[in-house]
């Protein structure tokens, strides 16, 4: 007896043609819990009430949530490098039908971000400060990235909802199609 059979568990092999419809499903379940991560981490920033200085630089602290924020919402939006044979590499584009105009002008910055700060330090993207002292001393700084304010906070928590109750619905209609109307 298999491990599997001893838990009660019965593998059922998935047809060919079924393949792709089970790739998207595993990969719109992976990106529904990125997107719950990113939410948590809204939820964080928002409860720690961590503040947004305009004039100076953030704390450690919000810059790093702010990070990990960016990164767990533009998983899903993003190539997954290689070849996976488990799941698709990125939820499909008509997912963000679900959003508005100006929701969508949240998304894609997050998204630029991600791709070229948070993740690569693009340097075309940095914003960089440089002081000049009158005793012929200098500086050169980087301007960090500007963490989301509050109301961009709020608004990106519902986004997410819009986009969460968008997979569960097309993981409903792909559980119709896949065998047993369960996850595999």
């Amino acid at each position: 007896m298999s491990p599997s059979e001893d838990k009660g568990f019965e593998r059922i092999a998935v047809k060919t043609e079924l393949e792709p419809q089970l790739q998207l499903y595993r990969r719109l379940w992976i990106s529904s819990n990125d997107l719950q991560e990113a939410k948590a981490t809204i939820e964080e920033i928002l409860k720690s009430n961590l503040p947004c200085p305009r004039r100076k630089q953030p704390s450690a602290l919000l810059v790093a949530l702010t990070t990990a924020l960016v990164v767990s919402y533009a998983r899903p939006f993003v190539n997954s490098r290689g070849q996976s044979a488990v799941a698709e590499r990125t939820v499909p584009g008509s997912l963000l039908r679900v959003l508005t105009s100006r929701e969508r002008e949240l998304h894609n910055p997050l998204v630029d971000m991600r791709n070229q700060e948070v993740a690569h330090s693009d340097a075309d993207v940095l914003e960089l400060s440089i002081t000049l002292f009158p005793n012929g001393d200098g500086g050169i700084s980087r301007v960090p990235r500007h963490p989301l304010r509050r109301i961009e906070l709020r608004t990106l928590s519902r986004v997410i909802e819009k986009l969460t109750d968008e997979i569960e619905r097309l993981c409903n209609e792909l559980r119709t199609q896949l065998p047993l109307n369960v996850w595999l």
